[in-house]
Parts: C-alpha cells; sequence; structure tokens
C-alpha cells in the first residue's frame, strides 16, 4: 500500500491557520498595548499642562495680592505668607473639576542698595494638582517679584 504526496500532507493548511492566528493574536495584543500605551501619554500631558495653568493662576492670585491696583508703586508685604488649606480654599476662585491648588507659599527678603531704601524681594511657589487616584499630575510654579517702594 503505498500513499501519494497529498496522503504525506494532510494536516499541513491545519498547522498554518493556527499559526497565522497565533501570530495575528500576538500583533492585535501588541497593537492594543501601543494604543493604551498612547491614550495614557495623552491623559498624563493633558493633566500636566492643567496642573501647570492651576499653579501659574494660583500665583497670579497672591500676585495681585501682594500689588494691589490702589498702589501702582507699592505692595502689601501683609499678603505675603504660608497659605494653610483653609487659606487656599478661601482665596482661590473655583478651578476645572479634577485640579486642586496643594500649596501656596510666599517668602520675602530686602534687598539694601547703597542709598536707597531697601526694596522688598518677594519669592512665590505654588503645587497644584490634576487628575484622580488613577492618574494624576502634580506641577510647582515659581516666580519672583519685587517692591518698587
Amino acid at each position: 500500500m503505498s500513499y501519494s504526496s497529498y496522503n504525506k500532507q494532510r494536516g499541513s493548511g491545519l498547522m498554518i491557520v493556527l499559526f497565522v492566528i497565533v501570530v495575528m493574536g500576538l500583533m492585535a495584543m501588541v497593537m492594543t498595548k501601543i494604543g493604551t500605551s498612547s491614550q495614557t501619554m495623552t491623559t498624563k500631558e493633558v493633566l500636566g499642562t492643567r496642573a501647570w495653568f492651576t499653579a501659574h493662576s494660583a500665583n497670579e492670585v497672591v500676585l495681585t495680592k501682594l500689588f494691589p491696583l490702589g498702589k501702582p508703586l507699592g505692595s502689601e508685604p501683609t499678603a505675603c505668607k504660608t497659605y494653610s488649606a483653609e487659606d487656599i480654599a478661601n482665596t482661590m476662585p473655583r478651578f476645572q473639576t479634577g485640579c486642586k491648588v496643594e500649596k501656596i507659599q510666599c517668602t520675602t527678603k530686602q534687598i539694601q542698595i547703597a542709598g536707597k531704601s531697601p526694596i522688598t524681594e518677594y519669592r512665590l511657589e505654588s503645587t497644584a494638582t490634576c487628575g484622580s487616584n488613577d492618574v494624576a499630575m502634580t506641577r510647582t510654579q515659581e516666580v519672583w517679584a519685587k517692591g518698587l517702594e
């Protein structure tokens, strides 16, 4: 009894189909992982930008307290302090949902220039966080200013 070459090759098509299914499945898993990674990176980028602008806004709010509109060349040194969580809640306007100002710190330093009255230098540092428990980004921003009294 002799087998033809066709009988010897029975089942080889099944092996090729299985190989293609496995390879295509692996490629689909890799593409899904790449897509998920890209979405997470975009989310982090957006949240980081929102946190950066929230920290910037916190510094601007404190700057308006340090340099009120009624005193064009003067400053209000008593407004420079480290703000507590209550102060931040009372001082800051309502921000975007999911963003929170964590810290606002203001410090002063007197600069003495020969023959002139001392100048007050202010250093503001604010920290803001945007996001949720799963993905959250924190940004800190620093601003330096000085009074012209």
